[in-house]
């Protein structure tokens, strides 16, 4: 099987296999697959799907999602009696095997780009890096927020996704490939308006490509965000680095 939860959720790996379209058969796949390898209680399952005011048969209907849910994953191929989801006496659980989700291959991908960063091996760890930011599709399930399980997991995948980023900008520009991340930086500085590395990565990379003006611009930009939304001053790794392209010194923040 191979499911897909850095973007919209997706499933395949097997002759009609698809992924539900059905609201709660949906949020039902999004949880199993939170809590993946493990079992998720029947009382946990109607919490997540209905909140705190299930319906009156909430354990007849779940077992219903369950079943289509199964049956959806079963597919058409030769081993269409298989189906990952496994029942247990506490509830459900979903049978996921290494390598099947897309974001534990990206935080394996991660950790060794991570490591290889540590190393010195910058570029290695740049292409390892880059593969890893592109498994992603978009918002982590995407954008799906029904339930707390699946809404606390994206943000912890959401901030690790901005910390390889961060890593994948800083090997890049070790490795002096500054030109070409430019334009990424420059929407990543727009999108993540209060990530003060990715400005810094930015006026760096601008600097070396000899386009101090827009450096000393992207650093205006930084501080109208800040203060305008949070009150504070930038911090002293941005204000150095702002006051080095003032006095004309080269940079060497990375």
């Amino acid at each position: 099987m191979d499911y897909g939860i850095l973007g919209q959720i997706r499933v395949g790996g097997r002759p009609g296999v698809s992924a539900p379209r059905a609201r709660k058969i949906e949020t039902l796949l999004a949880v199993l697959l939170v809590k993946r390898n493990q079992v998720a209680t029947t009382e946990h399952l109607i919490g997540e799907l209905w909140g705190e005011h299930p319906p009156a048969r909430a354990s007849a209907a779940l077992y219903v999602y369950v079943s289509q849910l199964r049956k959806l994953l079963r597919g058409t191929g030769a081993d269409a009696d298989d189906s990952p989801v496994v029942t247990s006496p506490r509830g459900y659980s979903l049978h996921v095997t290494d390598g099947e989700l897309d974001a534990d291959r990206f935080t394996r991908l991660y950790e060794r780009g991570r490591s290889l960063y540590w190393d010195r091996s910058y570029k290695e760890a740049a292409a390892v890096l880059r593969e890893a930011a592109n498994l992603w599709r978009g918002e982590a399930f995407g954008g799906f927020t029904d339930s707390p399980d699946v809404q606390a997991y994206a943000a912890l995948l959401e901030e690790t996704r901005l910390e390889c980023l961060e890593l994948l900008m800083e090997t890049e520009l070790l490795i002096g490939r500054h030109r070409e991340v430019v334009g990424q930086l420059s929407a990543l500085a727009k999108e993540h308006t209060l990530r003060e590395t990715f400005y810094e990565y930015l006026m760096t990379a601008l600097l070396r490509s000899n386009r101090r003006a827009e450096a000393l611009e992207t650093f205006a930009s930084a501080r109208q965000n800040l203060v305008q939304q949070l009150g504070i001053e930038p911090g002293s790794s941005l204000r150095k680095l702002h006051h080095s392209i003032l006095v004309g010194e080269m940079s060497d923040a990375v």
